[in-house]
């Protein structure tokens, strides 16, 4: 500045270059100052001021200036070398966590450290070089508390200015704190829903439940879900409907929280299954038994097994369906879960079963049959009766029953006289006809018939009696049932065959038996008698008929019905339902009123007609008139009053004719005879209506 001109105030400045535009000197301050605005970091070095006097000596004065230059703001990376801004993450519970910070420029070199929130985390920087200044965090495990903290990363090198900073906020996923099951080790039943309910907290974001049985994971459950403002206790729940088979009794049953971000999150809570079922019996013999070689008079065990939870509190037997009690007499004995039959016999041959109860209902096992072999016995439905005649051979049929059924036969004729073996027969299976013809009149008798099979000899033998053949008897008690105008029905007994099978036959002839109307044969003597004529009469000859003959006809007399007869009978006990409209029966009484009313009225006016024709032929007449109609109306009255005396008795008609003629001996005189009728039915109608 040259102030050589004379005031200060008015003084010539001039600057270096480098500092044009940006250097001042003020002599305003006291002392004058250089002001260097905005500074930059070529300005730093030794400042010289020098003051130059017209008469005094020049002064110099030294100055040192410094100039500091701010650090740039800091950038924040991960182990990778990515730049890391704002929200990071997230990371996973329990894992570590390593973020660098590094600050370039500034003069002098800046300080970089670590602040969480406002309290200082790390303060450990390093200088790579000249310009760059790092600071390296390490958290060795990442926890709860570090969801959303905020971590910042500052560079200074200053007290002048603010330091400048970057800031990362964590986010974090979690593992699940717990998991449990609502209502759990309690025993559920088999083949019933049951609802259990799961519930998981502490994960984020939520957990994944999941259910298990026996190591095999369930897919049908329902999930519900709730989410904690604070982040922290997220809870979800998940609902299985489970229906439990009697396996799955003993099973491990668990609920299963997991964060699949986090592996190794799962947390496990679960239980042994009691699973409570009808029992479930199975019915064997013996363990020494085998149905192939169960005969009469073996002892037989039977073994129920059964399998319940809880235990069978009951058990019973059941023999063809119906309930086996103990029985020592007849060899049946029950001792818990075993059944002992004692020398069984063809009776005890059947279908077997063990029930047994508790609290979830009543389980019945399989059914097995007992199979006891015996030896063979005879068929009771078979022909016993043979007839044949002299040279005649007859087919006898014999047929057993036995187990196993594979039998031989053995025949005999026997008769008073002797025993003689029986060879022409032929046999298939349970069956034998043997083929006899009878020489002489010693021939007759009885055919044995024995079977043998691996159970043994037939114990007593078929006996079929073998007699002379002859004509059969007649039919017995025949009666008429059903009888109708064209129909009837005839039943009758069989009688004996003759030996010989045998059919029956009725005729159906007309009253004086000069026709055959109908002939019907069959093998049962019962008719079905159609097409008649009704309302006559008929004779029926029932007859049994077979190879050496005809019987003796038994004689019936009957009568179909007339056609007006099979009505009533038809009808006869039948209720009729007739549907009448509710407006046909109002109108049918308003019509019926209205007649009732016009005849009222038609008879009121001929009385009054008929009255007033009289009544000029005298007030004698008139008076006699109404005299006599006082005492019919008086008489009338008694024929229903309210209450009766016991004494009085009320007049009939002719006692009445006669009390009205005895008013007045001339009221035939007076009165015509058309008239006198006219007016006593006028009085009769009068009597009734009252």
């Amino acid at each position: 500045m040259d102030a050589r001109q004379g005031v200060t105030n008015h003084s010539r400045h001039s600057s270096a270059d480098t500092l044009y535009g940006r250097a001042y000197f003020s002599v305003v301050d006291r002392p004058a100052v250089l002001i260097l605005e905005p500074v930059s970091a070529g300005d730093a070095g030794t400042y010289k001021c020098r003051v130059d006097f017209r008469v005094a000596r020049t002064r110099y004065s030294k100055a040192e200036l410094s100039v500091i230059v701010p650090p740039m703001k800091p950038v924040i990376t991960d182990v990778n070398g990515n730049v890391l801004e704002s929200l990071i993450g997230p990371y996973n519970e329990g894992e570590s966590l390593t973020l660098f910070c590094e600050s370039e420029g500034g003069e002098p070199p800046s300080s970089v450290t670590w602040w969480r929130d406002s309290n200082l985390v790390d303060e450990s920087f390093q200088i790579i070089s000249h310009s760059v200044v790092q600071n390296i965090m390490v958290i060795p495990e990442l926890k709860r508390e570090h969801l959303m903290n905020t971590f910042t990363c500052q560079a200074t090198n200053n007290n002048q200015s603010q330091p400048v900073s970057t800031s990362v906020t964590i986010d974090m996923n979690f593992k699940p704190l717990g998991v449990w099951i609502d209502n759990n080790n309690r025993p559920l039943s088999a083949e019933k829903p049951s609802k259990l309910v799961c519930h998981g907290t502490g994960s984020r974001p939520i957990a994944q439940l999941s259910w298990w049985i026996g190591g095999k994971k369930l897919q049908s459950a329902k999930k519900r879900s709730s989410f904690d403002a604070n982040h922290i206790g997220n809870k979800t729940t998940s609902v299985l409907i489970i229906k439990p088979n009697i396996d799955d009794n003993g099973k491990y049953l668990s609920c299963r929280a997991e964060n699949p971000l986090i592996p190794g999150s799962a947390v496990e809570s679960g239980w042994k299954l009691d699973v409570h079922y009808i029992p479930q019996l199975s019915l064997r013999l013996g363990s020494k038994l085998r149905h192939s070689h169960i005969q009469e008079d073996n002892d037989v065990y039977l073994d129920c097994t059964i399998q319940a939870n809880p235990p069978a509190s009951e058990i019973v037997w059941k023999f063809e369906g119906s309930e086996l009690s103990a029985n020592s007499s007849l060899g049946i004995i029950i001792s818990n879960q075993s059944l002992v039959l004692q020398k069984v016999k063809q009776r005890n041959r059947g279908d077997y079963t063990c029930l047994a109860s508790n609290s979830e209902g009543r389980g019945e096992s399989n059914i097995l049959f007992l199979r006891v072999q015996y030896k063979p016995r005879c068929n009771r439905r078979q022909r016993l009766l043979y007839g044949t005649a002299r040279n005649e051979p007859v087919k006898v049929s014999c047929e057993v029953d036995s187990d196993p059924a594979s039998v031989k036969f053995h025949w005999q004729f026997n008769n008073s006289g002797h025993v003689v073996d029986i060879t022409d027969y032929n046999s298939e299976k349970s069956k034998s006809v043997a083929f006899y013809t009878p020489r002489t009149q010693y021939d007759y008798g009885s055919l044995l018939c024995w079977a043998t099979n691996s159970a043994g000899l037939q114990d007593i033998p078929c006996v079929f009696s073998i007699i002379p053949a002859g004509v059969p008897d007649p039919p017995q008690n025949c009666t008429v049932v059903n009888k109708s105008e064209s129909s009837f029905r005839v039943e009758c007994l069989e009688g004996f065959n003759g030996g010989l099978e045998q059919h029956f036959m009725i005729e159906v002839h007309d009253k004086y038996l000069k026709a055959v109307l109908v002939n019907i044969t069959a093998k049962k003597p019962i008719f079905l008698v159609d097409g008649l004529s009704s309302g006559k009469t008929y004779t029926a000859k029932v007859s049994s008929v077979n190879s050496k003959g005809k019987s003796q006809a038994v004689v019936l007399k009957l009568d179909t019905l007339h056609v007006l007869e099979t009505e009533t009978l038809t009808h006869k006990g039948i209720q009729w339902n007739v549907n009448v409209s509710p407006v046909l029966i109002i109108l049918t009484g308003v019509t019926g009123g209205l007649i009732l009313v016009i005849i009222i009225i038609f008879l009121t006016l001929r009385y009054r007609t008929t009255h007033g024709q009289h009544s000029k032929e005298g007030d004698l007449k008139s008076n006699k008139y109404d005299q006599a109609q006082k005492h019919f109306a008086s008489f009338s009255s008694q024929k229903c009053p309210d209450i009766i005396p016991g004494d009085n008795q009320l007049p009939d008609s002719s006692t009445y004719e006669d009390m009205k003629d005895d008013y007045d001996p001339h009221v035939e005189d007076l009165w015509s005879p058309k008239e006198r009728k006219e007016s006593d039915n006028f009085s009769s109608r009068e009597f009734e209506m009252e």
